[in-house]
């Protein structure tokens, strides 16, 4: 902790990683996924995963990653298995197809359940786990809001469907013995969902007007304005017990970063996609600041005292790398 830190001031997020470093995890992960077809890649997203974690830092202390690539390649197995399983019988009769089919649906949120599981409990600060505690009925009523309203609403629905998804997801998750709390309501969707509409409809015209020729950097302005809109909402509307979150993410920012890294990309034919990565991650992280009125110091202690409390299960959960 910096010693000119004061009680109460906010704490930012520290991003620590070097495109040089990530560059050299990057191209042996690509190389040995593809020399494996594929095997390798639960390896990779450990190493990947662990050297972000490693690279972000609270207050001096970095997070960390425990999953297990074993893990995480039986979970992919069960789930490559299981579709082409489907995608084989499904030939066979339209009626086998039509029960897969449900079979496969009622799977899924236990699927996507397990996968925040397993994400959450091998995430930790300071050795103490982060957890999610969500239900299979939790997942499954965003999987019908996000299936269902959303395209028989033409689209109306997806505010709905962005609040419930995140309120389900932060008010499950925790870290120790602390819940996460979400305060955001429908209606604060839906306003930021009818100001990025009012973009939208300036891209469209912004396209039109340049006949296509400024259709990437629009396209990347009304990105970085929708990404800012919701982060602030998500981020602003998060507690954790005493501790609020702010995001100073701006729409110029992003976009000046996410331009810059596509050109870096386009140019480099894909040498650059680590220089980018890097470049997103600090941008993002370090934006984001926790600020408590009687300071972080002793809300981080209290946590690291309920470590025994917490359980160490996360070994048992399957990999899946599915998500809300």
């Amino acid at each position: 902790m910096s010693e000119l830190y004061r009680p109460g001031e906010p704490v930012a997020l520290q991003f620590k990683g070097s495109a040089g470093e990530y560059f050299r995890i990057w191209i042996v992960n690509l190389c040995l996924s593809v020399l494996t077809l594929g095997v390798y890649s639960a390896w990779a997203k450990v190493r990947r995963k662990r050297y972000f974690y490693g690279c972000t830092l609270l207050q001096g202390a970095a997070f960390d990653y425990l999953g297990s690539p074993m893990a995480i390649l039986k979970g992919r197995i069960f789930v490559v298995a299981a579709f082409v399983a489907y995608a084989l019988l499904k030939e066979v009769h339209f009626l086998i197809g039509i029960v897969l089919f449900f079979a496969v649906a009622a799977v899924l949120p236990w699927v996507i359940q397990r996968a925040l599981q397993f994400n959450a409990r091998n995430s930790t600060h300071r050795n103490v786990r982060f957890g999610f505690r969500g239900t299979k009925m939790d997942v499954f009523a965003v999987l019908l809001i996000g299936a269902l309203l959303v395209p028989f609403t033409l689209g109306l629905g997806y505010p709905l469907y962005l609040a419930m998804k995140r309120r389900i997801f932060v008010d499950n998750s925790s870290y120790g013995n602390q819940s996460f709390a979400f305060s955001a309501t429908v209606g604060d969707y839906y306003l930021a969902a009818m100001k990025l509409s009012l973009a939208f409809f300036g891209f469209v015209l912004g396209s039109l007007i340049t006949f296509g020729v400024g259709l990437l950097p629009l396209y990347l302005l009304l990105r970085a304005y929708a990404e800012t809109s919701f982060a602030r909402l998500a981020w602003r509307n998060t507690h954790l017990g005493a501790i609020g979150f702010d995001c100073g993410w701006t729409t110029g920012g992003l976009f000046g970063l996410y331009f810059l890294n596509t050109l870096g990309i386009i140019v480099s034919f894909g040498l650059l996609i680590p220089w980018a990565a890097i470049r997103t991650a600090r941008y993002k992280l370090e934006r984001i600041t926790l600020h408590s009125a009687g300071g972080l110091e002793g809300f981080l202690a209290s946590a690291q005292e309920s470590v025994g409390a917490v359980g160490d299960e996360a070994g048992e959960l399957l990999g899946f790398d599915f998500g809300l």
